[in-house]
């Protein structure tokens, strides 16, 4: 390709840069493995992130085994709360037919669970791996609720993708939980990582170990903007999950789950709760979109800016990989798509922190660092002369990395990756 223009010679580095980014985490690594290709050999080492044919997903065939569908208003009877409350229940009074009747309510969903579970260990694909922690019954509820549309979408659906959907699937042994979601993030191509009211660190390990694996991770975070929309949605699920609970019991309930600590700071709801004072339905939905935006807003802000493990290194190569923060459903689905399909966009940003430049990969959708490479000379010296000399975990560093290594060996010396 001949190059007539000074633009169309910067456009030709942007690229360069960005492609010795994805695959390598730094750019004059990039140059000296490339440099010494011929064009047969550069096109199969960039073939990795070449777009892949959305006909490839959609002539698929269809799981042999469908998954039996759990309907949304059932899928808290796989949770072990519920559960254990009955399970009590019927200690205390084992002859008590309701007790009994709400027993065989929760084994019908969980016998599908537990079939569905073989399901997935069936599957011929997996695709994505959405990673949540549901305790409470809206939970389940909720995600049950994002999956059904993102997974519905018409820019996701004609892929038949394979994902796993912990909302449909049930699992009585902790253990046994354990190797089965560890095989799914290994045989995920990517992980969908849903915030809520509180994380924990089962889906912040889940997100880690995708990372980890040089893999995308997408966090949803969402984004509040309609308050009356949000309330008047959050008072329903309450009101359809938590029969016999007052409209302001419902209220009292979603300010503690957004705010933990606001009943012991703030005088007007530790009134509401006391009865002192009158409970007042248009200054607590104000107050609850309030929190609960801020909460969100937070927890955004953590993994796109604050948190320095939102950004991560393939444990097998040494190259970053940053978390892909999405606000809405709809961005969600647009990236997932280009993930699955390698249509991901990027460009280039230099970040200067105390007179120090790093060259970041931004991903479009998102807006958020994907690679990093770092200015400051003796991180990037150091990193790169012992990361790779380590040996791998499990024997000998994987064979991807092997190119990688002995050219860094050589020029360990020198300073020069």
């Amino acid at each position: 390709m001949q190059v007539s223009t000074f633009e169309e010679l910067q456009a030709g580095v942007e690229k360069f840069q960005t492609h010795s980014l994805l695959l390598y985490g730094n750019v004059k690594y990039g140059f000296k493995t490339l440099s010494r290709l011929d064009k047969e050999a550069i096109a199969q080492e960039l073939s990795g992130i070449f777009p892949i044919a959305a006909k490839e997903y959609e002539q698929r065939h269809t799981p042999l085994q469908d998954l039996i569908e759990i309907p949304p208003e059932d899928t808290y009877y796989l949770g072990y709360i519920v559960y254990n409350e009955l399970k009590r229940e019927l200690e205390s009074d084992p002859t008590n037919p309701e007790f009994k009747k709400q027993h065989e309510v929760i084994l019908k969903p969980r016998t599908k669970g537990r079939k569905n579970h073989d399901t997935y260990l069936t599957y011929d694909h997996m695709d994505v791996y959405v990673a949540t922690s549901m305790r409470e019954r809206h939970e389940y509820y909720l995600v049950n609720g994002f999956c059904r549309n993102l997974f519905s979408r018409p820019s996701i659906r004609p892929l038949k993708l394979r994902y796993f959907d912990p909302t449909q699937a049930y699992c009585s042994d902790r253990l046994d939980k354990g190797l089965v979601e560890g095989l799914m993030l290994k045989r995920a191509k990517c992980t969908i990582y849903h915030a809520q009211e509180t994380d924990t660190l089962g889906k912040d390990s889940e997100l880690a170990t995708t990372l980890a694996q040089g893999k995308p991770v997408i966090a949803y975070v969402p984004q509040l903007a309609e308050k009356d929309q949000f309330v008047e949605k959050a008072l329903a699920v309450a009101t359809n999950l938590y029969a016999g609970r007052t409209r302001q019991g419902h209220f009292e309930s979603l300010l503690r789950l957004y705010d933990p600590d606001g009943v012991w700071r703030d005088s007007e709801i530790r009134g509401w709760l006391s009865g002192s004072v009158q409970f007042d339905e248009r200054k607590a939905s104000d107050l609850l979109f309030a929190k609960a935006q801020t909460r969100y807003e937070c927890r955004a802000k953590t993994l796109i800016q604050d948190h320095p493990l939102g950004l991560q290194i393939n444990l097998a190569t040494g190259v970053t990989n940053g978390v892909l923060v999405v606000r809405t459903v709809n961005q969600c689905a647009e990236l997932l798509r280009r993930i699955i399909l390698n249509e991901m966009e990027f460009y280039l940003e230099e970040v200067t922190a105390e007179e120090r430049r790093t060259l970041v990969l931004r991903e479009k959708v998102s807006g958020c660092v994907y690679r990093a490479m770092t200015g400051d000379e003796l991180l990037n010296n150091s990193f790169w002369n012992f990361y790779l000399k380590e040996k791998h975990p499990q024997g000998d560093i994987p064979p991807r990395s092997i190119k990688q290594a002995q050219l860094t060996l050589e020029l360990e010396n020198h300073g020069d990756r």
